[in-house]
């Protein structure tokens, strides 16, 4: 048992010996618990690696902090930290001296040639995840490109529009409800923040949800409501032009009617429940348009899977489904993956 990770991290980097004796009895003598404090005051800044290579400063202050806190329920394990289960990899930078590295998963950590696991390794990472997720949104913006991907727009905001971003994303709050089933609302706003270092995604989810993507992890972060109302003033959806597939986005409720050859359920998605539901219904128009549309019709198509109804305005509009094709308005579109992926989305609801 590891009684204190700030104990631990610090000794394990000495000597293995000090590793082991530290697990073993969670003690350490005066002497040992003096060279610590001199190595935390080596520290002069910790970051933290995504795996596609984004690096993120934290808090210093905060982190030694907060660190003496951690480390409680940790043993070492023979089951190594595999390298696709690593979310992210905490670097503290010291004085004159080799940075600490500590590879982190979400059950698991490596350090020192060893791997902890247990309670205490989970709650370390939901920790620096946490410090994660603020130092993301707290780096120097430069400049912030804004699109629509709905509507096929993009464009540079000028110096008082990235002003009130700055804003905004100083004062986003971390989301422990992940809303892992919420897909980006109508017309699908993104932002490209630049600053010194590699250029931060956001995604805006919901008017008051936005989510941050950082190697294989995902922060969520709730902001003003009037982000998503200042941003159809920038970008208003009215400026294009719609196509066929764009009145789709206006349906109040979509129905799956299991009338064909794929194991699938009735089922029907009342959109105007929650940002949830509307969620879904707009991902499902964008998986429609994805297909690409034939100057004549398959000649064999297949038998079809089932059938996606739109009701738009109590107009009914009609998608028959089949295994790599489509039919939407007399129209035939090719798409492999349509039939698996539109099921998989509604199926998500019930879990």
């Amino acid at each position: 048992m590891i009684s204190s990770l700030r104990t631990c991290l610090l000794v394990m980097m000495v000597s293995t010996l000090f590793v082991t004796g530290c697990a073993q009895s969670g003690k350490v003598s005066d002497d040992m618990k003096d060279h610590i404090e001199t190595e935390l005051g080596a520290v002069e800044k910790v970051t933290v690696m995504s795996t596609d290579g984004q690096e993120v400063l934290l808090d210093l202050r905060l982190f030694l902090q907060e660190l003496s806190g951690q480390g409680q329920d940790l043993q070492i394990s023979s089951e190594p930290l595999k390298q696709e289960d690593v979310r992210f990899t905490l670097v503290l930078y010291r004085t004159q001296q080799a940075p600490l590295v500590v590879s982190l998963g979400e059950s698991a950590s490596e350090f020192g040639g060893h791997t902890y696991r247990g309670a205490g390794a989970s709650y370390f990472y939901q920790w620096v995840n946490k410090l994660t997720g603020k130092g993301v949104l707290s780096q120097n913006i430069q400049s912030v490109r804004l699109a629509a991907e709905d509507l096929g727009q993009a464009r540079v905001l000028n110096e008082s529009e990235a002003e009130y971003i700055r804003k905004v994303m100083g004062s986003a709050v971390p989301e422990v409800d992940s809303r892992s089933k919420q897909y980006p609302l109508y017309p699908n706003y993104r932002m490209r923040i630049n600053s010194a270092d590699k250029p931060v995604e956001v995604a805006i989810l919901t008017p008051t949800l936005i989510a941050v993507p950082f190697g294989r992890e995902t922060f969520f972060f709730r902001v003003e409501g009037s982000l998503f109302s200042r941003l159809t003033e920038w970008m208003p959806p009215s400026n294009r032009k719609e196509d066929r597939f764009d009145q789709l986005f206006k349906s109040a409720q979509i129905r799956i009617t299991a009338n064909g050859a794929m194991n699938v359920q009735d089922t029907e998605l009342d959109v105007t429940q929650t940002t949830i539901e509307q969620g879904i219904a707009h991902q499902s128009v964008r998986l429609l348009k994805n297909g690409d549309p034939l100057n004549v019709p398959p000649k064999d198509p297949g038998s079809k899977q089932y059938e996606l109804h739109f009701f738009v305005n109590d107009t009914k509009q009609r998608i028959e489904i089949y295994p790599r094709y489509f039919k939407y308005d007399q129209t035939w579109y090719i798409h492999d993956e349509l039939a698996k992926n539109e099921w998989k989305m509604f199926q998500s609801l019930r879990k």
